[in-house]
């Protein structure tokens, strides 16, 4: 069973903690079967403008678009903590 992330107060089915990269055309984890996968990986420069409240843009195939942004509460914390602006 696949871990869930908490959205708000909502359970995002989208998103998966899995502990590593894997070929989705040869598995169907996490989601069931898939025919594509890629493979994103945030640099320092990218956790600063999602702990600066931005979001991330990501471009899927050409085709899809996917943004990225840090829950509010998970933002707000960071700044209590000074990670943030």
């Amino acid at each position: 069973m696949r871990k869930r992330e908490e959205v708000g107060r909502h359970t995002d089915s989208r998103i998966a903690v899995v502990e590593e990269v894997g070929d989705v055309e040869e598995t169907e984890k996490p989601f069931g079967k898939r025919w594509h996968h890629e493979a994103i990986v945030l640099r320092a420069e990218h956790l600063a403008a999602l702990r600066e409240g931005k979001a991330l843009a990501v471009d899927v195939r050409e085709e899809y678009v996917v943004f990225v942004r840090l829950d509010d509460k998970v933002a707000m914390r960071l700044k209590e903590l000074e990670f943030g602006e």
